[in-house]
Protein backbone atom coordinates (compact mmCIF):
# COMPACT_ATOMS: atom_id res chain seq x y z
CA UNK A 1 0.00 0.00 0.00
CA UNK A 2 1.30 3.46 -0.81
CA UNK A 3 2.51 5.83 1.92
CA UNK A 4 2.78 9.54 2.64
CA UNK A 5 6.24 8.81 2.52
CA UNK A 6 6.38 7.13 -0.70
CA UNK A 7 4.26 10.53 -2.06
CA UNK A 8 6.96 12.30 -0.81
CA UNK A 9 9.54 11.00 -2.06
CA UNK A 10 8.45 10.90 -5.51
CA UNK A 11 7.59 14.46 -5.40
CA UNK A 12 11.02 15.68 -3.63
CA UNK A 13 9.24 17.21 -0.59
CA UNK A 14 8.90 16.66 3.01
CA UNK A 15 6.22 13.92 4.48
CA UNK A 16 4.99 17.84 6.50
CA UNK A 17 4.62 19.19 3.17
CA UNK A 18 2.44 16.36 1.62
CA UNK A 19 0.31 16.73 4.80
CA UNK A 20 -0.42 20.51 4.47
CA UNK A 21 -1.21 20.32 0.76
CA UNK A 22 -3.88 17.23 1.86
CA UNK A 23 -4.85 19.16 4.62
CA UNK A 24 -5.51 22.04 2.43
CA UNK A 25 -3.80 24.34 4.70
CA UNK A 26 -1.94 27.40 4.03
CA UNK A 27 2.12 28.49 2.92
CA UNK A 28 2.38 25.75 0.36
CA UNK A 29 3.79 27.21 -3.19
CA UNK A 30 1.08 26.30 -5.79
CA UNK A 31 4.13 24.78 -7.85
CA UNK A 32 4.83 22.51 -4.63
CA UNK A 33 1.30 21.60 -4.63
CA UNK A 34 1.15 20.60 -7.93
CA UNK A 35 3.61 18.19 -7.72
CA UNK A 36 2.72 17.24 -4.90
CA UNK A 37 -0.88 16.33 -6.27
CA UNK A 38 0.77 14.71 -9.22
CA UNK A 39 2.82 11.91 -6.85
CA UNK A 40 -0.54 11.13 -5.25
CA UNK A 41 -2.31 10.62 -8.96
CA UNK A 42 0.72 8.57 -10.02
CA UNK A 43 1.28 6.00 -6.81
CA UNK A 44 -2.33 6.18 -6.20
CA UNK A 45 -2.07 7.28 -2.86
CA UNK A 46 -5.51 7.54 -0.76
CA UNK A 47 -5.78 9.17 2.36
CA UNK A 48 -6.37 7.66 5.86
CA UNK A 49 -9.50 9.74 6.42
CA UNK A 50 -9.22 7.82 10.02
CA UNK A 51 -6.28 9.28 10.82
CA UNK A 52 -7.28 12.46 9.00
CA UNK A 53 -10.11 12.80 11.22
CA UNK A 54 -8.07 11.89 14.55
CA UNK A 55 -5.78 14.76 13.84
CA UNK A 56 -8.73 17.31 13.06
CA UNK A 57 -10.75 15.94 15.90
CA UNK A 58 -13.34 16.08 13.11
CA UNK A 59 -15.30 13.32 11.36
CA UNK A 60 -17.46 15.26 9.26
CA UNK A 61 -20.19 12.73 9.80
CA UNK A 62 -24.02 14.14 10.80
CA UNK A 63 -26.84 11.61 12.09
CA UNK A 64 -30.21 11.81 11.57
CA UNK A 65 -32.85 9.69 13.00
CA UNK A 66 -35.92 9.55 11.35
CA UNK A 67 -38.87 7.11 12.77
CA UNK A 68 -39.12 5.53 9.41
CA UNK A 69 -37.64 5.81 6.07
CA UNK A 70 -41.16 5.07 4.36
CA UNK A 71 -42.85 8.41 5.37
CA UNK A 72 -43.52 11.03 2.77
CA UNK A 73 -42.30 13.66 5.17
CA UNK A 74 -39.47 12.13 5.99
CA UNK A 75 -37.92 11.22 2.58
CA UNK A 76 -38.51 15.06 1.71
CA UNK A 77 -37.02 16.44 5.17
CA UNK A 78 -34.25 14.16 4.28
CA UNK A 79 -33.34 15.66 0.63
CA UNK A 80 -33.46 18.72 1.86
CA UNK A 81 -31.19 18.31 4.98
CA UNK A 82 -28.71 16.05 2.45
CA UNK A 83 -28.04 18.74 0.19
CA UNK A 84 -27.64 21.35 2.87
CA UNK A 85 -25.08 19.21 4.91
CA UNK A 86 -23.05 17.72 1.83
CA UNK A 87 -22.25 21.32 0.31
CA UNK A 88 -20.63 21.58 3.76
CA UNK A 89 -18.37 19.22 3.14
CA UNK A 90 -20.25 16.67 5.50
CA UNK A 91 -21.86 13.17 5.19
CA UNK A 92 -25.51 11.90 6.65
CA UNK A 93 -25.72 8.47 8.78
CA UNK A 94 -29.18 7.60 8.59
CA UNK A 95 -30.81 5.88 11.53
CA UNK A 96 -34.29 4.42 11.53
CA UNK A 97 -35.85 3.55 14.54
CA UNK A 98 -39.31 2.27 13.28
CA UNK A 99 -41.51 3.72 15.77
CA UNK A 100 -39.98 2.51 18.47
CA UNK A 101 -38.87 4.46 21.74
CA UNK A 102 -35.99 2.70 23.14
CA UNK A 103 -34.09 2.54 19.71
CA UNK A 104 -34.31 6.65 19.64
CA UNK A 105 -32.03 6.52 22.85
CA UNK A 106 -30.06 4.36 21.58
CA UNK A 107 -29.43 5.97 18.53
CA UNK A 108 -28.22 8.97 20.40
CA UNK A 109 -25.30 6.99 22.86
CA UNK A 110 -24.70 5.01 19.02
CA UNK A 111 -24.07 8.43 17.29
CA UNK A 112 -22.16 10.13 19.97
CA UNK A 113 -19.94 6.82 19.91
CA UNK A 114 -19.17 7.32 16.73
CA UNK A 115 -18.18 10.78 16.61
CA UNK A 116 -20.52 12.33 14.03
CA UNK A 117 -20.40 16.62 14.78
CA UNK A 118 -24.38 16.47 15.49
CA UNK A 119 -27.76 15.06 15.04
CA UNK A 120 -30.58 15.51 13.32
CA UNK A 121 -33.91 13.99 15.56
CA UNK A 122 -37.47 13.66 13.21
CA UNK A 123 -39.19 13.20 16.92
CA UNK A 124 -42.56 11.38 17.52
CA UNK A 125 -43.02 12.56 20.85
CA UNK A 126 -40.88 14.38 23.88
CA UNK A 127 -40.48 12.59 26.88
CA UNK A 128 -37.96 13.02 30.19
CA UNK A 129 -36.31 10.49 29.09
CA UNK A 130 -35.65 11.69 25.14
CA UNK A 131 -34.94 15.17 26.91
CA UNK A 132 -32.12 13.61 29.53
CA UNK A 133 -30.62 11.97 25.91
CA UNK A 134 -30.34 14.64 24.08
CA UNK A 135 -29.44 17.46 27.06
CA UNK A 136 -26.43 14.58 28.08
CA UNK A 137 -25.16 14.39 24.24
CA UNK A 138 -21.94 15.45 23.61
CA UNK A 139 -22.91 17.18 20.26
CA UNK A 140 -25.66 19.28 19.66
CA UNK A 141 -29.24 17.75 18.85
CA UNK A 142 -32.00 20.08 16.79
CA UNK A 143 -35.41 18.34 16.75
CA UNK A 144 -38.31 18.04 13.67
CA UNK A 145 -41.29 17.92 14.28
CA UNK A 146 -41.36 18.26 18.04
CA UNK A 147 -40.76 21.64 19.80
CA UNK A 148 -38.23 21.32 22.38
CA UNK A 149 -37.33 24.86 22.67
CA UNK A 150 -38.50 24.92 26.45
CA UNK A 151 -35.70 22.67 27.28
CA UNK A 152 -33.32 24.68 25.13
CA UNK A 153 -32.91 22.04 22.14
CA UNK A 154 -33.30 24.00 19.17
CA UNK A 155 -36.25 22.79 16.97
CA UNK A 156 -38.06 23.11 13.64
CA UNK A 157 -42.32 22.58 13.94
CA UNK A 158 -44.60 22.94 12.27
CA UNK A 159 -47.45 25.29 12.74
CA UNK A 160 -49.79 22.22 13.99
CA UNK A 161 -52.16 24.38 15.59
CA UNK A 162 -52.88 27.07 12.48
CA UNK A 163 -53.41 23.57 10.34
CA UNK A 164 -55.98 22.06 12.39
CA UNK A 165 -57.72 25.46 12.94
CA UNK A 166 -57.92 25.95 9.46
CA UNK A 167 -59.26 22.60 8.65
CA UNK A 168 -61.97 23.43 11.30
CA UNK A 169 -62.72 26.31 9.18
CA UNK A 170 -63.00 24.44 6.25
CA UNK A 171 -64.90 21.79 7.63
CA UNK A 172 -67.40 24.25 8.65
CA UNK A 173 -67.51 26.55 5.75
CA UNK A 174 -68.30 22.81 3.61
CA UNK A 175 -71.44 23.09 5.61
CA UNK A 176 -70.38 20.55 7.98
CA UNK A 177 -71.84 20.34 11.74
CA UNK A 178 -70.91 17.03 13.20
CA UNK A 179 -67.05 16.91 12.62
CA UNK A 180 -64.17 14.56 13.80
CA UNK A 181 -60.99 13.84 13.96
CA UNK A 182 -58.71 10.57 13.50
CA UNK A 183 -55.03 11.05 15.39
CA UNK A 184 -52.16 9.45 16.27
CA UNK A 185 -50.53 8.08 19.73
CA UNK A 186 -51.46 10.93 22.43
CA UNK A 187 -47.73 11.39 23.30
CA UNK A 188 -47.21 13.17 20.12
CA UNK A 189 -47.88 16.53 20.75
CA UNK A 190 -47.56 17.52 17.44
CA UNK A 191 -49.76 15.99 15.28
CA UNK A 192 -52.21 14.17 17.72
CA UNK A 193 -52.91 16.90 20.67
CA UNK A 194 -51.45 20.29 18.68
CA UNK A 195 -53.65 19.40 15.34
CA UNK A 196 -56.54 18.46 17.15
CA UNK A 197 -56.26 21.05 20.02
CA UNK A 198 -56.84 23.77 16.49
CA UNK A 199 -59.82 21.74 14.69
CA UNK A 200 -61.49 22.04 18.49
CA UNK A 201 -60.81 25.81 18.67
CA UNK A 202 -62.08 26.71 15.64
CA UNK A 203 -65.42 24.35 16.20
CA UNK A 204 -65.74 26.32 19.59
CA UNK A 205 -65.96 29.60 17.81
CA UNK A 206 -68.62 28.46 15.49
CA UNK A 207 -70.74 27.21 18.82
CA UNK A 208 -69.71 23.64 17.57
CA UNK A 209 -68.50 20.76 19.54
CA UNK A 210 -65.89 17.89 18.25
CA UNK A 211 -68.16 14.71 17.55
CA UNK A 212 -65.01 12.65 18.44
CA UNK A 213 -60.88 11.76 18.93
CA UNK A 214 -60.09 8.64 17.34
CA UNK A 215 -56.26 7.44 17.52
CA UNK A 216 -54.52 5.66 14.64
CA UNK A 217 -50.68 4.73 13.97
CA UNK A 218 -50.13 6.49 10.98
CA UNK A 219 -50.93 3.42 8.84
CA UNK A 220 -53.33 3.35 5.61
CA UNK A 221 -54.20 0.12 7.40
CA UNK A 222 -55.77 2.16 10.78
CA UNK A 223 -56.94 4.84 8.94
CA UNK A 224 -59.31 2.38 6.82
CA UNK A 225 -60.40 0.21 9.83
CA UNK A 226 -61.15 3.19 12.63
CA UNK A 227 -63.07 4.79 9.38
CA UNK A 228 -65.08 1.68 9.14
CA UNK A 229 -66.09 1.66 12.94
CA UNK A 230 -66.64 5.72 13.09
CA UNK A 231 -69.41 5.32 10.59
CA UNK A 232 -71.09 2.63 12.04
CA UNK A 233 -70.60 4.94 15.49
CA UNK A 234 -71.42 7.82 14.59
CA UNK A 235 -74.02 7.52 11.08
CA UNK A 236 -74.18 11.36 11.49
CA UNK A 237 -70.96 12.50 10.81
CA UNK A 238 -70.42 14.76 8.06
CA UNK A 239 -66.91 16.28 8.19
CA UNK A 240 -63.44 14.22 9.01
CA UNK A 241 -60.06 15.31 9.75
CA UNK A 242 -56.95 13.22 9.75
CA UNK A 243 -53.61 14.17 11.16
CA UNK A 244 -52.12 12.62 8.41
CA UNK A 245 -53.04 11.80 4.15
CA UNK A 246 -51.99 8.08 5.03
CA UNK A 247 -54.85 8.18 7.55
CA UNK A 248 -57.49 9.68 5.56
CA UNK A 249 -56.67 7.50 2.39
CA UNK A 250 -57.28 4.45 4.05
CA UNK A 251 -60.27 6.55 5.89
CA UNK A 252 -61.96 7.11 2.27
CA UNK A 253 -61.41 3.49 1.02
CA UNK A 254 -63.08 2.55 4.99
CA UNK A 255 -66.13 5.21 4.00
CA UNK A 256 -66.72 4.13 0.48
CA UNK A 257 -66.93 0.18 1.80
CA UNK A 258 -69.24 1.64 4.01
CA UNK A 259 -71.11 3.10 1.09
CA UNK A 260 -70.58 6.77 2.45
CA UNK A 261 -70.54 9.33 -0.09
CA UNK A 262 -66.86 10.88 0.41
CA UNK A 263 -66.60 14.72 -1.05
CA UNK A 264 -70.40 14.53 -0.99
CA UNK A 265 -72.27 12.84 2.49
CA UNK A 266 -68.57 13.29 4.22
CA UNK A 267 -66.10 15.70 4.11
CA UNK A 268 -62.48 14.62 4.60
CA UNK A 269 -59.97 16.36 4.60
CA UNK A 270 -56.10 15.18 5.54
CA UNK A 271 -52.11 16.78 6.17
CA UNK A 272 -48.87 16.34 4.29
CA UNK A 273 -49.96 16.69 0.90
CA UNK A 274 -48.45 12.85 -0.26
CA UNK A 275 -48.63 11.82 -3.41
CA UNK A 276 -50.92 8.96 -2.64
CA UNK A 277 -53.93 11.91 -1.54
CA UNK A 278 -53.51 13.33 -5.12
CA UNK A 279 -54.35 9.53 -7.01
CA UNK A 280 -56.74 8.70 -4.80
CA UNK A 281 -60.58 8.07 -5.60
CA UNK A 282 -61.61 10.70 -4.83
CA UNK A 283 -58.84 12.63 -4.53
CA UNK A 284 -57.52 14.19 -1.01
CA UNK A 285 -58.37 17.79 0.15
CA UNK A 286 -54.87 18.48 2.48
CA UNK A 287 -52.78 20.86 3.91
CA UNK A 288 -49.24 20.91 2.04
CA UNK A 289 -46.30 21.04 4.69
CA UNK A 290 -43.03 22.60 3.94
CA UNK A 291 -41.34 19.50 4.90
CA UNK A 292 -38.00 19.73 2.52
CA UNK A 293 -37.62 23.18 4.36
CA UNK A 294 -38.36 21.73 7.23
CA UNK A 295 -35.07 19.58 6.75
CA UNK A 296 -33.01 22.60 5.14
CA UNK A 297 -33.50 24.67 8.35
CA UNK A 298 -32.80 22.16 10.80
CA UNK A 299 -29.03 21.90 8.83
CA UNK A 300 -28.49 25.26 8.97
CA UNK A 301 -29.12 25.28 12.91
CA UNK A 302 -27.17 22.72 13.66
CA UNK A 303 -24.57 23.48 11.28
CA UNK A 304 -24.53 26.58 13.02
CA UNK A 305 -23.99 25.01 16.48
CA UNK A 306 -21.18 22.67 15.20
CA UNK A 307 -19.48 25.34 13.99
CA UNK A 308 -19.64 27.37 17.31
CA UNK A 309 -22.07 30.35 16.80
CA UNK A 310 -24.57 29.88 19.06
CA UNK A 311 -28.29 29.60 18.84
CA UNK A 312 -29.75 32.45 16.93
CA UNK A 313 -33.31 31.14 17.30
CA UNK A 314 -34.57 28.39 20.00
CA UNK A 315 -37.28 27.59 17.39
CA UNK A 316 -38.20 28.13 13.33
CA UNK A 317 -41.98 27.41 12.69
CA UNK A 318 -43.09 26.92 8.95
CA UNK A 319 -46.57 27.63 7.70
CA UNK A 320 -48.29 25.69 4.97
CA UNK A 321 -50.50 25.44 1.83
CA UNK A 322 -54.23 24.57 1.61
CA UNK A 323 -54.63 21.94 -0.94
CA UNK A 324 -58.13 21.79 -2.62
CA UNK A 325 -59.34 18.75 -4.30
CA UNK A 326 -62.37 16.28 -4.29
CA UNK A 327 -63.46 15.25 -0.90
CA UNK A 328 -63.87 18.79 0.40
CA UNK A 329 -63.67 21.41 -2.23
Amino acid sequence: MTSLHDVARIAGVSKSTVSRVMNNEYGVKPSTKAKVLEAVQACDYVVNQVAKDLKSQRTNLVGVIVPRVSSHATAQGVDGLTQIIEDAGKHVLLANTHQLHQKELDYIQIFNQKRVEGIIFYATHLDKHLVQAIQGSAVPVVLVGQDGSMYDIPSVVHDDVRVGFEAGNRLVQAGCKHIGFIGVQSDDIAVDTLRSDGLRQALNMQNQRLEFHERGDFSLESGYRLAKEIATAYPNMDGLFCATDRLAVGAIKGLLEMGVAVGDTVKVLGVGNDELGHVSTPSLSTFRYLFEKAGENAAKMLLSRIEGQGQEMSKVVLTFERITRQTCE
